[in-house]
């Protein structure tokens, strides 16, 4: 009798251990997901032009093996190998700056690749990027006042493609930088990457202050050796990026607090996230991910103060002679002017999906995948999965909009970094096999191919 049950048993075993893991079937649903977006143009599948270079990545196949592939592949091991460890080990304050400076240290190695011409320079130096703009700005209260006259295509005198697409800050940004010596696109790289590696230092800062810091610390590693880093040295986005997450650490640390400076702290969280919007018009979709702060710390009281600080800016920017709804209303005419008319929405709308789980890595996507098996109600979900949803439903927002039509690499940077804390719910004793895995996906990307932007 005891033999046969014990037979009984094994059917049922030999199944389990056939069955895919969550995060399997995760990666394994990217990858063919990325498989037809590389395909359907070249295989003649979309049955038409969808206007990139190497659709779906704003990118061009150019392998390089530059002078900072030693630090880039020192860095990945140094991580894979101490990691892990270190951010369990140290105090608090010395994980943040060393996940900081190992971050710098990975993306420098990466942009170096490609020399600092073409890593550090060149991305700024395009011609439809900030830096062309800037000569043409005299005085900055009649720039803000003519703002948005120059955004249509058809203006005589009109901006560059990033600037008309973006609100002032990013202009008046690099403006500043070159009033007081700064100027240029080698400093101004070296400034963007410096300013926009400081994201994941806010990840973390947000994750610990709603209750979440094992979560935060096994994140560590992985916000280092993230994929994304390949868009935040150098790239504007990389700033924007940054501007947002402080904005959303500032906001979870003012639900957290109980003392009087909760109201200061939330003004200062919407004055952050206000000046984000001035950013970047789509940081408009950073709304889902404030309200997961809110709810991870099951308090709306920071709500109404952020708010009022947040329109405080519009109000200011309209009063200095810029309406932040006429420029997006002007900015949607401009899109389709140009290239955005002609890339295809069908095609696009699901393909950006594609180019996040290739940026975020494999194993943020595995992570998604044991989120999505274990999904529970949100009350019991923890601060990094509430986070993620806010940034999933942004991300979903924007690409069905139409007005994110390829370029999500570097567009969307604010709201994919909020991802890539979910490889922290994989095993922990997987976490080197998987730090090796997203570093060496980001080497093979960055020695691959370049990015146009």
């Amino acid at each position: 009798m005891t033999e046969q049950v014990t037979r009984s048993r094994r059917p049922a075993r030999s199944s389990r251990r056939g069955r895919l893991s969550p995060g399997a079937v995760a990666l394994t649903i990217a990858g063919g997901l990325l498989a037809l977006a590389f395909g359907a143009e070249p295989l003649g599948w979309w049955g038409g032009h969808v206007h990139q270079w190497l659709p779906p990545f704003s990118a061009r196949f150019e392998p390089a093996l530059g002078p900072g592939l030693p630090l880039a592949v020192a860095v990945a091991v140094a991580g894979v190998r101490w990691g892990p460890d270190l951010a369990q080990r140290l105090r608090w304050r010395s994980v943040l700056v060393l996940t900081w400076a190992s971050g710098v240290l990975w993306g420098f190695g990466l942009a170096l690749l490609r020399g600092w011409s073409g890593g550090i320079v060149a991305p700024l130096s395009h011609e439809d990027e900030s830096l062309v703009d800037v000569p043409r700005v005299d005085d900055v209260w009649e720039t803000l006042r003519v703002y948005t006259e120059r955004i249509l295509l058809t203006a005589p005198d009109h901006w560059t493609t990033y600037e008309s697409g973006h609100p002032p800050l990013p202009l008046l940004f690099y403006v500043l930088l070159d009033r007081v010596g700064l100027g240029g696109p080698g400093a101004g790289g070296v400034v963007a990457a410096l300013l926009g590696s400081t994201a994941v230092v806010a990840v973390l800062v947000t994750l610990r202050r709603l209750g979440d810091e094992r979560r935060a610390r096994a994140a560590a590693p992985f916000l280092v050796l993230t994929p994304l880093v390949i868009w935040t040295v150098v790239s504007t986005d990389a700033i924007i990026m940054a501007v947002t997450a402080w904005g959303i650490a500032l906001l979870a640390v003012a639900a957290t607090t109980t003392s009087r400076r909760r109201l200061l702290l939330s003004l200062a969280a919407g004055l952050v996230l206000g000046l984000g919007v001035f950013w970047s018009y789509g940081m408009v979709l950073m709304g889902p991910v404030a309200v997961a702060v809110l709810l991870a710390a099951r308090t709306w009281r920071p709500l109404v103060p952020a708010v009022v600080a947040a329109l405080g800016v519009v109000a200011a920017f309209a009063a200095a002679g810029f309406w932040w709804l006429e420029g997006m209303q002007l900015l949607e005419v401009r899109y389709y002017q140009g290239k955005g008319g002609v890339r295809q929405y069908s095609y696009w709308v699901w393909a950006n999906l594609a180019v996040v789980a290739a940026a975020v890595g494999p194993a943020a996507v595995a992570g998604l995948g044991r989120t999505a098996a274990g999904s529970r109600r949100w009350r019991e979900a923890s601060p990094t999965v509430l986070l993620a949803g806010g940034a999933a439903v942004a991300i979903l927002c924007a690409t069905l909009s139409g007005l994110s039509k390829s370029e999500v690499e570097r567009i969307w940077l604010p709201f994919m970094l909020w991802l890539v804390p979910l490889a922290a719910l994989l095993p922990a004793a997987h976490a080197r096999r998987w730090l090796a895995v997203a570093a060496g996906w980001a080497l093979l990307a960055g020695v691959l191919y370049r990015t146009t932007w």
